[in-house]
């Protein structure tokens, strides 16, 4: 997308409800609706995402604006498909297969995974099972209805945000222990690519693989951010 604006401003047009604006334009969402804020240190984050220097802008730098933008033009009218799409993570979260061997990598999955486990437990009321190996695992469809009602308490920003890390993750349970912020935003990278991160430290570094690493680290990290400032 080519810069076509000089400035960029957060204006409060009433108590505690802000715009972006762009040369004197009122920014707003890829289908053209109103980018309304109620939170006014996500204004002003979005505004740092429009406010830099490069002539041409990527939009997939835009992690707060593809957020919010994605919860007012799709999540609002879409709740339910939402959900339905992160619940079909649960049989094959990563959290739940755990290796046969060797036993230092078994006990580091059992000590990193296990707390998530049961936050997820504590929240569901229901057991999650766990697996040695690669085999299928069914859960409990009683937990898949749970959990199914669990997140539909979550705001259209929130669903946004936890729609996001669970691609990034690959684990359903991870990402809404840091949406929740059962876990810090500094652990769930390390939770999500475990495996990968112990057989770098005890195989070697690949440097292509190191490099993909950093970027998902940096953008699940920005997603982790949107989530915390939610709670402000």
């Amino acid at each position: 997308m080519k810069k076509f604006w000089k400035n960029v401003e957060v204006i409060e047009i009433s108590d505690n409800h802000f715009e972006i604006h762009l040369d004197n334009k009122i920014l707003k969402t890829p289908m053209k609706k109103d980018l309304l804020f109620a939170n006014i240190y996500i204004a002003k984050e979005i505004s740092k995402e429009w406010d830099v220097d490069e002539k041409i802008i990527k939009p997939d730098n835009m992690i707060f604006y593809g957020l919010l933008s994605t919860a007012i033009d799709r999540i609002k009218l879409s709740r339910d498909s939402y959900i339905k799409d992160m619940i079909a993570f649960v049989d094959t979260d990563l959290t739940c297969y755990r290796s046969e061997k060797p036993f230092d990598l078994i006990e580091l999955q059992r000590k990193s995974w296990d707390p998530v486990i049961s936050h997820i437990q504590s929240y569901t009321g229901e057991k999650i099972n766990t697996c040695q190996g690669i085999m299928p695992l069914s859960q409990n469809k009683v937990l898949l209805s749970k959990l199914n009602v669990f997140i539909d308490k979550f705001s259209d920003q929130q669903i946004s945000a936890l729609h996001r890390m669970t691609y990034i993750t690959g684990s359903i349970f991870i990402s809404i222990c840091a949406l929740k912020g059962d876990i810090l935003k500094s652990e769930a990278f390390t939770l999500s690519f475990l495996d990968e991160i112990w057989q770098a430290e005890n195989w070697g570094i690949e440097e292509d693989a190191e490099t993909k690493r950093d970027a998902i680290s940096r953008e699940l990290n920005k997603v982790i951010s949107f989530a915390e400032l939610l709670r402000n």
